[in-house]
């Protein structure tokens, strides 16, 4: 067989092998098989599988997990999309258990491809991320959005970010970024108060040895482009004690008052006594004899002289 014979058996065969793929049935799965794929705690993450065939009849199934249906799973954990050309599933909100699935895929009524290889995804990895935070006191746990923490002024706080899952020592080479906002819009100049201070041999943790009104505002830890926000809220230690000294006060203000209103009250009660006394005196007859016997000695002392 000389050169070009095989030549052409080769080209003849190439072409063959290219019409009958083209007329087979094509599945794509996104991410590609052999890209990384990880996920977040609590985090949605989306796996889909597109039909390219000609026909356009991709006869979409359901997708699995492992060997169970989604559909068979607590119903709102799983979003399933399905279109002759494409089949989406969502995993709204991933936990744990999630991760612990060795694989998903999707199943088809294409014959031959009942499980098409390119739709079949292989565990997926969990990327440590911020989950909570702590602080110095056991009973704190800060694990929920627009979590908030109260401290009176002059005591001590710490925060501790929890990262799920834990680490590995390559991984701790990513360190945790903390910063800090009055209203919670954070940029790239968010950094924190000057006494805030790392704690020793790790990055995860911050203290403030006397807390102040300055304090006040939110801390975030990010770490793998996910964040996880506390509120610090910061309460004078005199505040109960300025209510009761405002009561006092109104009472003291009252007590004042009255006793000046019943100073004049008394003075005004005495001038009307004085004045009755006076009138009573012109009208009273002993008196007024008196007074009578008086003028007329004087009147006959005077003529007399």
């Amino acid at each position: 067989m000389t050169k070009i014979q095989l030549s052409l058996i080769c080209f003849i065969a190439l072409n063959i092998f290219i019409f009958v793929n083209a007329q087979q049935p094509q599945y794509r799965g996104t991410p590609q098989r052999n890209a990384p794929l990880t996920a977040i705690l609590k985090r949605s993450i989306e796996l889909k599988c597109e039909y390219t065939g000609a026909d356009g009849e991709g006869q979409f199934i359901d997708w699995y997990r492992d060997n169970e249906t989604v559909s068979s799973e607590k119903p709102g954990h799983y979003d399933v999309k399905s279109t002759n050309k494409e089949s989406i599933l969502t995993i709204k909100i991933f936990v744990q258990a999630d991760h612990e699935v060795k694989s998903w895929s999707v199943r088809t009524n294409k014959k031959g491809f009942e499980k098409p290889p390119a739709c079949r995804f292989r565990q997926i990895m969990l990327n440590p991320s911020p989950q909570s935070m702590e602080t110095e006191n056991p009973t704190e746990k800060l694990d929920a959005p627009h979590a908030s923490v109260r401290r009176d002024a002059g005591q001590k706080i710490s925060f501790t970010c929890i990262i799920q899952p834990a680490r590995s020592e390559e991984q701790k080479l990513q360190k945790i970024k903390w910063q800090y906002s009055k209203d919670e819009h954070f940029t790239a100049d968010s950094v924190l108060p000057t006494d805030a201070i790392p704690a020793s041999n790790t990055d995860n943790k911050i203290e403030i040895e006397n807390v102040n009104k300055n304090h006040r505002g939110y801390y975030r830890c990010t770490l793998n482009d996910v964040s996880f926000t506390v509120l610090l809220r910061v309460k004078d230690r005199y505040a109960a004690l300025w209510p009761f000294l405002g009561i006092v006060t109104v009472v003291l203000a009252l007590v004042f008052i009255i006793l000046i209103f019943e100073k004049r009250q008394k003075a005004a009660r005495k001038a009307a006594a004085l004045d009755d006394d006076d009138h009573d005196h012109t009208k009273d007859p002993l008196v007024r004899t008196v007074n009578r016997s008086s003028d007329n000695e004087n009147k006959k002392r005077a003529i007399k002289t």
